[in-house]
């Protein structure tokens, strides 16, 4: 497939550079390389939170087994859904532990995002397609069907999300001496290329 094809350029079929074979369904779903990026992007990318809490995890040495910690477990208590209580942060730090604490609540079933986490497991765990007919939406069923500007959409904010626990990692782990700048040496924003 080629650099940048979507399943914009092809809404209702498979895109003419996809080499795969897929049966029509008869439903107008969409089935081959776009979609499955699209999944599989989703998918990674809030797979990227437990990582996070992992390195966050070895960085204080909390002691939880890094096989056993998740973004959710690592920052909020399992059985309470609250702060998780002990977390070794430096105190001048606490405000960006307490950030990437309100983003595990933000992806929980009744956060802001819940449905990221929801298609992000059953993209690991379950089958999801893209439909343009009658679409299921997000579901803990064995097979879901989505519509492709829902798909799209849950990918933007699962790269939002992500990207705020990056920022929000990096201020709760670097070095305190970088936190002073000489004013000479700062930017404004937005930057040229962000117009």
């Amino acid at each position: 497939m080629r650099r940048g094809a979507s399943s914009e350029e092809s809404p209702y079929a498979q895109h003419p550079t996809d080499t795969g074979v897929y049966a029509d369904t008869l439903d107008m779903s969409l089935y081959g390389e776009p979609p499955a990026r699209l999944i599989l992007a989703q998918r990674a990318t809030l797979d990227l939170l437990d990582k996070i809490a992992v390195a966050a995890n070895d960085h204080f040495g909390t002691g939880m087994s890094p096989r056993k910690v998740t973004f959710a477990n690592f920052w909020c208590e399992a059985r309470t859904g609250r702060l998780r209580e002990g977390l070794p942060v430096p105190q001048e730090l606490a405000s960006a532990a307490v950030a990437l604490a309100e983003l595990a609540f933000d992806i929980d079933g009744v956060g802001l995002y819940p449905e990221a986490k929801t298609l992000r497991n059953a993209g690991t765990h379950r089958l999801v397609h893209l439909t343009y007919d009658s679409p299921t939406g997000v579901t803990e069923l064995a097979h879901s069907s989505i519509d492709a500007q829902a798909l799209v959409h849950a990918a933007h904010q699962s790269l939002r999300v992500a990207r705020a626990a990056i920022i929000y990692f990096i201020d709760l782990v670097e070095d305190q001496q970088e936190r002073f700048y000489d004013r000479e040496s700062l930017v404004t924003l937005p930057l040229p290329d962000q117009r």
